[in-house]
């Protein structure tokens, strides 16, 4: 528990118990001063009651303290505790003036509404994300977070210094929490860390279903953020073919309102025609798809990492990430579909069908039917095997067998050698067209 040394009760001390309150509590020694050196009250029953009648006419609501005197070479000092609860402690009398704040050595001062409010709604927050844990905080277990931060464009001034004011940071969204003279990690803090344990795994097939060619498969690990970032370079690539900054967002909303108490990790998967972002845990108790579409309030399972990506410039914060997604695809045929399971939230969104219109350039491989295509490739490169022509056409190694097959019954293809190893070349007729 963090110590503030005071060599007598002054007119402002109530400044102190006020943050020491509203953050993880604290103890007070009046009779010192702030070198430790041990000063004496001359009169600590009236220093003891000058105290409780200034937090009483001062403070609101009334602290929860315990005074003791303390005797030390010959001198006596008081010792106050103060504990933290769940009240906001505040100015008497006023809504929002002198709200402080205490995270280990630093006390801070909530100047602005939108700080104040932050404070407020991290007072109600889930105590899953909360909770302490029994690990101690180290900077170096951070690395990722840090170089995350500072390679946002749109980020708030308050994390401008991160690599000097780390701990002041994670101890704002309650990442870390002061205790027993030292910061220990919650939650949060540890899904945050390098050495998180949560993971997240990206996908992506050349065709519309898993049995197509699989081009690309990776799983991360790490910080969330990190992860998040990760996958959110690799759909780059594929972002342009969907309504605007929609992927993103469903990418951050799957890892904002995940429950990271189950198993599992976050799941992307890219197809030919759309893409699937899955997530762990259902909708919050009480929330249906229907009532999230007509506007039921908001309820987030995860409130301090919301907090932090919103002053990240990850997403807006306005909340309705559902109805948005729906409302991407009013004017289009295909719209999305949202499904939800017993452990597990997936949305998937189809790609716009303006992407997939023919340019004025010559057919891509994409647009001819699969014998063009495999007849294309055989011009090119003279021969090929069935792992080619699954890979071009992004079908099933069934399908592939039996276009091949077709195709050497019609005389288009000519096969050579055993089964495993078998070639195809164009016949002879099509060589010379």
């Amino acid at each position: 528990m963090n110590i503030e040394y005071k060599p007598k009760v002054t007119n402002k001390l109530y400044r102190e118990v006020i943050a020491f309150a509203n953050g993880n509590g604290g103890i007070l020694k009046i009779g010192m001063n702030d070198k430790q050196s041990i000063i004496g009250l001359e009169n600590p029953l009236a220093d003891e009651n000058a105290l409780y009648d200034q937090l009483s006419k001062m403070v609101e609501p009334m602290p929860l303290i315990e005074v003791n005197q303390e005797h030390l070479n010959g001198q006596v000092i008081l010792d106050v505790k103060v504990s933290a609860t769940e009240h906001v402690y505040r100015k008497r009398g006023t809504l929002f003036e002198e709200i402080y704040v205490r995270y280990g050595s630093k006390k801070q001062l909530l100047r602005t509404a939108e700080e104040v409010h932050r404070f407020i709604r991290m007072r109600q927050v889930d105590e899953n994300e909360n909770a302490q844990i029994d690990t101690t905080f180290h900077p170096e277990d951070f690395t990722e977070f840090v170089d995350f931060v500072q390679s946002q464009p749109n980020i708030k001034d308050s994390f401008t210094n991160i690599d000097e004011n780390l701990e002041g940071v994670l101890a704002t969204y309650n990442a870390i929490r002061w205790n027993n003279g030292e910061f220990v990690l919650t939650h949060l803090g540890k899904w945050l860390s390098n050495s998180s344990q949560t993971r997240a795994v990206l996908l992506q097939y050349s065709g519309d279903r898993v049995t197509s060619y699989c081009q690309q498969a990776s799983d991360f690990s790490g910080s969330i953020v990190t992860q998040l970032g990760r996958i959110m370079a690799i759909l780059k690539t594929v972002q342009s073919l969907y309504p605007n900054d929609l992927i993103q967002q469903c990418v951050v909303n799957a890892f904002t309102h995940r429950d990271y108490a189950l198993q599992g990790e976050v799941s992307v998967v890219i197809f030919a025609n759309r893409v699937e972002v899955s997530s762990p845990g259902t909708l919050v108790e009480g929330l249906s798809i229907e009532s999230v579409k007509k506007g039921a309030r908001i309820v987030r399972r995860n409130p301090l990492l919301h907090s932090l990506f919103v002053d990240l410039g990850l997403t807006e914060g306005r909340g309705g990430g559902i109805r948005r997604v729906v409302d991407s695809y009013n004017d289009c045929d295909d719209k999305p579909k949202i499904s939800i399971q017993k452990d597990s939230v997936t949305i998937k969104l189809p790609r716009l069908e303006k992407a997939e219109k023919a340019s004025a350039e010559p057919k891509s491989r994409n647009e001819m039917t699969h014998e063009q295509a495999i007849m294309s490739h055989l011009l090119e490169h003279r021969q090929a095997k069935n792992i080619d022509f699954q890979k071009i056409l992004g079908v099933s190694p069934s399908r592939v067998t039996q276009i091949v097959r077709d195709m050497v019954t019609k005389d288009l293809l000519v096969a050579t050698g055993e089964r495993k190893g078998r070639m195809y070349t164009l016949s002879v007729t099509n060589q010379e067209e």
